[in-house]
Order: structure tokens, then C-alpha cells, then sequence
């Protein structure tokens, strides 16, 4: 089975440091097994996304010189396709509808949030208003994690029914990033490890769905001198495209000091000369990689 790997950054701002390492480790790990190596962009948050932030995102990787093998696919063009899974889930009762708020979910579980405690799985709700819950039945989620290792989490206890369409009718993550690794043959992921606890609720899925499992690599996430993983929550800077140290910083998180003689060298043969040296594996069982932003 040919490699696919993918790289999919939702559109709340411009890629930084610690997004663009995760990008460079995907298609390192992809260009290694002579596979392809995708763009998505997952904008089917609209309140969480800034205006020209998708447009900004493909421009800096183009600059970087981390060049995709398809047409990029933007999510917010297969709402049909998430909402006719949605509604085959639905009527072969393996989910239902749901109105219980946030608060409501906290009250549950003593003011914590969490699991999701089935307080509507039996009411039959008609539509309209109403979020769509995946029904989790007792038992284990096993899934090996190329970097993390064997992980089982009893969804059920840990979870419960989760959320695939949100009460505003949009999909959620849960639902768009199966149906989407499924539609493009992806094979083979590499994303932050802190999606980790989102990749049971996916093997879930895949296996209520008949859908293959692709091979997880949860690479470990960049921090500030703070310990706070870089985001725009956390003041992380955009990176710079025009900045010709910044391909050479992202190589050194994953573990490999490029030689001086490349200092002045376009990324593209940095990433050349890193196709030859570099292995994910060096970045197994880490969860965390320091960085002092330039």
C-alpha cells in the first residue's frame, strides 16, 4: 500500500514555529517512504478562524519549499458528505440527537467537564437544535502510537458519546478528520501529541464505520521557555518565511544540527540533507520540545 501522509492546520492564524516543525516531520516521514504527502485545511470552525489565515498558511510552506503532491482540500467543501454520515449514523441507531449544554454536562460530573453521562441517549429527540452523539459502548480502544507506544483508553468511562455534529449543525473534528483520512487514502498521520486524546474517539469511529485505521505518529509539541505549547493563545510568533534560520531551528527541535556550510542554503536542501538523516523515531516517547523563539 503506497504512503499517504497529510498535513491539515485549521486556519486560526498564521503557522508558527512549533506548527510548522510538525509540518517538516510529516513530510520528512512521507518523502522518506517515497509517499505522497497532502494539504488539508480543516475551516469548519468559522468562529475560531481569521479572515486570510488558509491563504497565509499555504503561502508560508510553499516558501519553505514543502511542496504537496494534491489539490489542497478544504473541509468546509464536503459539508454534504459529513452530514450523509451523520444522518446513515442516526438511522442505524448507532447515534442520536442531543440538547444537554456544556453546563448541564458539568453539573453531571460535579462541576468538571468530561464525560458525557447519556443523559439523552433514550429520548429519541427530533431534529432541530440538537447536536449528534456517537453511542460508545463499554470496552477498551487499543491503537499502537508509532512515538507514544500502545494506547487503550476505555472510551466509554473516559469519554462517553461523542460529540460528531455540533447543535449549530457543523461536523465536528471528530467526524470530518476520519471521513476525510478515509476519502484520500491516508495511510499514515503525523500530527501534535496534543491530539493524542482525540485518536481513541477516531479508531472508535473508524471501526463504527467500517474504515481503516492509519498508522499514528504523535509527534511531540513545541514549547516556550514557560513550558506552554506555542499557539496563538500563548503569543506564539508567526513564523518568517524570509527568515533563513528558521528551516535550521525546525530541523534542530527534530534532532538534527545542520551543518554551517547550509546556513545560507534555500530550505529545500535542508530538507534534501535531512531526508538522509533523519528518523521519527528519534523523536519516540517525547511529548515536549523546547524552543527559545528568535
Amino acid at each position: 500500500m503506497k504512503y499517504v501522509g497529510r498535513f491539515a492546520p485549521s486556519p486560526t492564524g498564521p503557522l508558527h514555529l512549533g506548527s510548522l516543525a510538525t509540518a517538516v516531520a510529516s513530510f520528512l516521514h512521507a518523502r522518506q517512504a517515497r509517499g505522497e504527502w497532502l494539504v488539508r485545511i480543516e475551516d469548519i470552525d468559522p468562529p475560531r478562524e481569521v479572515a486570510g489565515a488558509a491563504d497565509q498558511i499555504l503561502r508560508t510552506l510553499e516558501a519553505f519549499e514543502l511542496a504537496w503532491d494534491r489539490p489542497v482540500l478544504h473541509q468546509s467543501s464536503r459539508l454534504a458528505a459529513y452530514e450523509a454520515v451523520a444522518d446513515r449514523l442516526l438511522a442505524d441507531g448507532r447515534a442520536f440527537r442531543c440538547r444537554c449544554s456544556r453546563s448541564e454536562i458539568r453539573a453531571a460530573n460535579d462541576g468538571e467537564s468530561g464525560r458525557y453521562p447519556g443523559t439523552c441517549r433514550n429520548r429519541h429527540l427530533a431534529p432541530g437544535d440538537a447536536a449528534v452523539r456517537v453511542r460508545v459502548d463499554p470496552g477498551p480502544v487499543i491503537f499502537a502510537d508509532g512515538l507514544q507506544g500502545t494506547i487503550t483508553t476505555d472510551l466509554a468511562a473516559s469519554l462517553g458519546d461523542y460529540v460528531v455534529v455540533r447543535r449549530d449543525g457543523l461536523p465536528a473534528y471528530h467526524l470530518a478528520a476520519v471521513l476525510d483520512d478515509a476519502e484520500q487514502g491516508v495511510t499514515d498521520v503525523v500530527r501534535g501529541v496534543d491530539l493524542l486524546d482525540s485518536t481513541p474517539a477516531h479508531v472508535h469511529l473508524q471501526g463504527v464505520l467500517g474504515l481503516g485505521t492509519p498508522r499514528y505518529y504523535h509527534v511531540p509539541v513545541v514549547v516556550n521557555e514557560l513550558g506552554q505549547k506555542l499557539s496563538k493563545q500563548t503569543g506564539a510568533a508567526a513564523v518568517n518565511a524570509r527568515d533563513g534560520a528558521a528551516a535550521a531551528r525546525v530541523l534542530e527541535l527534530l534532532g538534527l544540527r545542520a551543518p554551517r556550510e547550509l546556513a545560507d542554503e534555500r530550505p529545500g536542501a535542508l530538507w534534501q540533507w535531512a531526508l538522509e538523516r533523519w528518523s521519527i523515531d528519534s523523536l519516540r516517547a517525547q511529548r515536549e520540545l523546547s524552543v527559545r523563539e528568535a
